[in-house]
């Protein structure tokens, strides 16, 4: 209780600050940031704002999963972009591929407002050095439409009912593996041994007629409800806000003690060709309005204590980023030493 007594006047506190204090233009008028992402991180709603205080506009590309990330990133060795959101599961394989630089923090004006846990974090730190920057983060989740699925789901178990048979969908991520071995029981479900994995695999048969559809993206994920082809789907909460906005029938549902999720990075490609508007970017997106824009658009949560005062006290419980205590439950992505293995084993799922 006095937590979040404490953390409530420190966000009262906050208010006193402001949101965003425009930086002068690192760049000319006309400087483009190019930049591989997750789905909503750079939506209009806020980058028109970063782009009318810099003259400095942003380019993205979206990617449909940490492998496509990874490898469009480093097509080029890296030169083709100059700044990724990557997720816990790549980041350290882009840090050992060469392809990010150490992050300055002395650069970033609201770095000491990213909360203090997440400083240093273990998914963006190497050899005692930042290579990334964490911005947002949540797990992922169960989605239905709550007008054909009655009475709601209490567990990932529904996925197998037979009353919604090719009427689900799934993530076309291997990651996935992790969120059945977590099904399983298994303890860590990112250090599995070749027995786990055919448990995985089993299991993954036994739901294949089940699924209507391997999503990419969370556009085509909502469509995919809209057209009425699926009802249920293993999914990101962007997938929940964007229909929630739009006034489709769609609930959410976070099984507790089985859920994988996501930190994500803002990390700078070392052979980026603006990297001081790459810094401007960053430190937007840790302000008031680049947080409180990103948790808008995506429903997720933000990583700072001025994305807090941003959203108010109310928000950021509900997105509990008042004391995290969500954060510490989820088994968030991070590296696979068999990863190999598991892209194998989800191609034949998938095939």
């Amino acid at each position: 209780m006095l937590h979040r007594i404490f953390t409530a006047v420190l966000i009262g506190l906050l208010g006193l600050i402001p949101l965003w204090t425009a930086p002068q233009p690192a760049q000319a008028a006309g400087c483009t940031l190019t930049a591989i992402v997750w789905e909503g991180y750079t939506d209009s709603s806020f980058a028109d704002i970063f782009e009318q205080e810099t003259g400095c506009t942003i380019k993205a590309t979206y990617a449909g999963s940490s492998d496509e990330m990874f490898a469009k990133f480093r097509a080029g060795g890296g030169k083709n972009y100059d700044l990724v959101s990557a997720s816990g599961d790549i980041t350290e394989r882009l840090y050992k591929a060469g392809l990010v630089r150490p992050i300055d923090t002395s650069k970033l004006q609201n770095y000491s407002a990213v909360f203090e846990s997440f400083q240093g974090g273990k998914w963006n730190t190497f050899g005692g050095k930042p290579y990334g920057v964490t911005f947002a983060w949540g797990p992922n989740v169960l989605v239905y439409n709550t007008k054909q699925v009655k009475p709601a789901p209490k567990s990932w178990d529904i996925l197998f009912d037979d009353k919604y048979s090719g009427k689900i969908a799934l993530p076309d991520n291997p990651m996935t593996i992790a969120d059945v071995a977590l099904w399983l029981g298994k303890s860590d479900p990112y250090d599995l041994t070749d027995e786990d994995l055919a448990e995985v695999k089993a299991k993954l048969l036994e739901l294949r007629p089940h699924i209507r559809k391997f999503w990419t993206t969370a556009g085509e994920l909502a469509n995919l409800f809209q057209s009425g082809e699926i009802v249920m789907a293993h999914a990101w909460p962007l997938t929940y806000t964007q229909l929630s906005n739009e006034g489709y029938p769609i609930g959410s549902v976070s099984p507790q003690g089985k859920l994988t999720g996501w930190t994500d990075s803002w990390m700078i490609s070392k052979n980026s060709k603006n990297p001081e508007a790459a810094y401007q970017w960053i430190d937007f997106i840790l302000s008031g309005d680049g947080q409180k824009g990103v948790m808008d658009v995506t429903g997720y949560s933000g990583a700072t204590t001025l994305g807090a005062e941003a959203v108010g006290p109310e928000k950021a419980h509900e997105l509990f980023m008042d004391d995290l205590s969500l954060h510490s439950q989820i088994n968030m992505w991070q590296s696979v030493k068999n990863y190999d293995q598991w892209v194998q084993l989800w191609n034949e799922i998938r095939s």
